[in-house]
């Protein structure tokens, strides 16, 4: 990165030109090249000069005033933007500043990124033991350095069931387009539609906090509990569900309740890596409810399907085409 990007990046955060995940990231940086496990510093000495440079220009009254933890963090970015011209007392933050552009637009600091093709299962232990199980055409990212600190997932698209070790001065947050899920310890299931967009949460033990990133709704879950956010409309649809199935799939089952086409085609893409099309059919009036403890093979739910409205399907290559 380029030492006009970093500045125009800070100025962005100064102004409140940042997205909230965005804004989020530069905290992030903030946090890491702060903390004492970061080791940025020649030595003490070095360290202990570049605080006292920093410090030098803030306010008396915030020198003072510690616990504005806020108002300090902005001041040090700003302080940090201008000593970037000043040379080697800037240097150590340039040069531990992550990746946060990619092209024109503010990405992520360097987060690790974990994903499955369609039709892939794939678990991830993470540090704390916490497990996440990503179903197929699933995206995550995660700061894997400074996981331990802040215990916060991103859940870009797909489906994953999380089994959260419990830790009470670290919550565990999960981050998606819309929606911020925070726990403590508990066991859930996300489904971050590519699609529709939408998000559901379906709670397997435990208690689950949702909250809306665009207003102020909040949404509490207890085991058996159920959360579907609509994007397009804004809305919530709440309902209770048996714990049980929460995880079904990745037991090798599959629960459906009322999905239409759309929902049948990811499904099947996501999981066995099939494109799902129709031969002259009015699918829009289509309505799939099926719940299977265990799918022997793609074939047997597809000839449940076509028994339920009295049609057919062939395959060719990776297609299923569903016709009369």
């Amino acid at each position: 990165m380029k030492v006009q990007q970093f500045k125009n990046i800070i100025q962005c955060y100064l102004d409140g030109k940042l997205s909230e995940e965005e804004k989020k990231n530069v905290d992030s940086w903030y946090d890491e090249v702060s903390s004492d496990q970061e080791d940025i510093f020649r030595d003490r000495q070095h360290k202990s000069e570049v605080k006292q440079a920093i410090f030098a220009a803030f306010p008396p009254a915030i020198q003072v005033a510690k616990k504005q933890i806020r108002v300090v963090r902005l001041r040090w970015i700003s302080v940090a933007a201008s000593m970037l011209i000043l040379g080697a007392s800037g240097l150590f933050i340039y040069q531990n500043l992550p990746r946060i552009v990619q092209g024109n637009t503010a990405a992520s600091i360097s987060l690790k990124e974990l994903s499955t093709h369609p039709g892939e299962q794939r678990e991830l232990l993470l540090p704390d033991h916490s497990i996440i199980t990503l179903n197929g055409n699933t995206r995550i990212r995660y700061h894997e350095q400074g996981y331990l600190k802040n215990r916060k997932i991103y859940l870009e698209k797909g489906e994953a069931f999380f089994e959260v070790q419990r830790d009470t001065l670290h919550p565990f947050s999960i981050e998606t387009a819309a929606l911020t899920i925070d726990v403590l310890g508990t066991s859930f299931n996300v489904n971050h539609s590519e699609k529709s967009k939408n998000i559901t949460i379906d709670v397997k033990t435990g208690r689950v906090r949702v909250a809306n990133k665009l207003n102020a709704s909040v949404h509490v879950l207890l085991a058996g509990q159920s959360l579907q956010y609509e994007k397009d409309l804004g809305s919530y649809k709440r309902y209770d569900t048996n714990p049980d199935y929460a995880n079904i799939w990745t037991r090798g089952g599959i629960l459906i309740s009322g999905a239409n086409f759309q929902k049948l085609q990811e499904l099947i893409y996501n999981r066995y890596g099939l494109i799902l099309r129709s031969d002259g059919l009015d699918t829009a009036n289509f309505s799939y409810s099926l719940l299977l403890p265990h799918v022997k093979s793609v074939d047997q739910l597809l000839h449940m399907i076509c028994n339920i409205h009295q049609i057919k399907f062939r395959r060719e290559g990776n297609d299923i085409i569903l016709h009369k």
